[in-house]
């Protein structure tokens, strides 16, 4: 298995940079999921790691080794496309067979490989089949099959699961999750479904505009999001934000808006300063003093089931309140809510940058 470093790599369409000065290095063994919105980037970048789209700026490196110019079928990779591209007049086996054939693999040596791959991905009952006669997540395995038989350095996989239902999708998550924990190998994937990525990545890496917006483990891009961006991107539903005033009041300080007034839990102080105020819906609880916290005004309640969603209104903003069914809130209520000190974050309203705190405030780099 291989590591791949990724080097100012960017790539541009005229005017139009659609991957901008990427600097990424991906540990072997590693699941790292690129994410964003559609239009970010990221397949275009995988496509770059690929060999199907040369840069136009920057380096390539697969386990040590420069392969910007070397050319796909050159590359110790393999890619799982959205599409599956399987072939419909082959076989599951011979589709499972046929990147061996073309190397020239000898026919028994090809039949074993296909068996042990066949048997790790449960397909062993479908190998007469052809694709037509197989269910979106029977065809998925066999492309991830396809891929798996070359013993690659690394896979690559391209919105695989975009084409299948919520509970195919659920259920091929967790075969890819397990396939990855059995294998140990580098993959690389691509998905713009944060559900798919805070389950299955070791590292999530958030493009926004072509630009790296923030790198780190499921848990520290959730909770500690480095921009707005990330805050709104992560979480269903996103994060709340506010535009705030921070204020240093009897030697701390705190949050104050119309109908926001929340104590930060930080020491010190400070000049007064424009901030974006940020609190997750699933952290927000009632406060026991009507007139502090925030103030806010139900306008809907969605029953999701095992939970709630609460839409609300503060001043002339938006909010969610999130938690375990019954919230005991219905339209037209006027609530008071408040969170932990530590659940609150800061962002600055003109870069968007995380702030933090020490004696005085610093932007937070990514």
């Amino acid at each position: 298995m291989s590591g791949i470093e990724l080097q100012g790599v960017s790539r541009r369409f005229g005017s139009v940079a659609a991957v901008d000065d990427v600097w990424l290095d991906i540990a072997d063994g590693e699941f790292l999921v690129l994410l964003g919105p559609s239009g970010c980037g990221k397949s275009t970048l995988l496509r770059m790691v690929a060999g199907l789209l040369p840069p136009t700026g920057g380096r390539v490196r697969l386990a040590g080794a420069d392969i910007t110019d070397v050319p796909p079928q050159g590359r110790d990779l393999a890619m799982v496309f959205q599409s599956y591209a399987l072939y419909p007049h082959l076989s599951v086996a011979r589709n499972l067979g046929f990147p061996l054939r073309a190397r020239r693999w000898p026919r028994a040596r090809i039949r074993a490989k296909v068996a042990e791959v066949a048997a790790q991905l449960d397909l062993v009952e479908l190998l007469d089949r052809k694709p037509r006669e197989l269910s979106g997540g029977q065809r998925q395995r066999v492309a991830l099959g396809r891929a798996l038989v070359r013993d690659p350095g690394a896979f690559l996989m391209d919105e695989p699961l975009s084409n299948l239902d919520a509970k195919l999708r659920a259920g091929t998550r967790a075969e890819i999750s397990a396939l990855h924990r059995r294998l140990g190998a580098t993959m690389v994937y691509v998905t713009h479904d944060q559900v798919e990525a805070m389950t299955m990545a070791t590292r999530i890496a958030l493009l926004n505009a072509g630009k790296l917006e923030q790198v780190g483990t499921p848990a520290e891009v959730y909770d500690q999001p480095a921009t707005t961006f990330a805050a709104r991107f992560l979480g269903s539903p996103a994060m709340n934000l506010l535009d705030a005033t921070v204020r240093a009041e009897g030697g701390g300080l705190t949050a104050r808006a119309a109908e926001v007034s929340l104590d930060l839990g930080i020491e010190g102080e400070l000049p007064e300063r424009e901030v974006v105020l940020g609190v997750r819906p699933e952290h927000l609880r009632p406060a026991a003093d009507a007139e502090a916290g925030i103030r806010a005004l139900v306008t809907a309640v969605e029953n999701l089931g095992h939970e709630e969603v609460a839409h609300c209104e503060v001043g002339a903003s938006a909010i969610c309140v999130r938690g375990p069914r019954p919230l005991d809130l219905r339209p037209g209520d006027r609530v008071a809510l408040t969170a932990d000190a530590r659940h609150l974050h800061l962002f600055d309203p003109g870069s968007g940058r995380r702030l933090t705190w020490q004696s005085a405030p610093v932007a937070a780099g990514v």
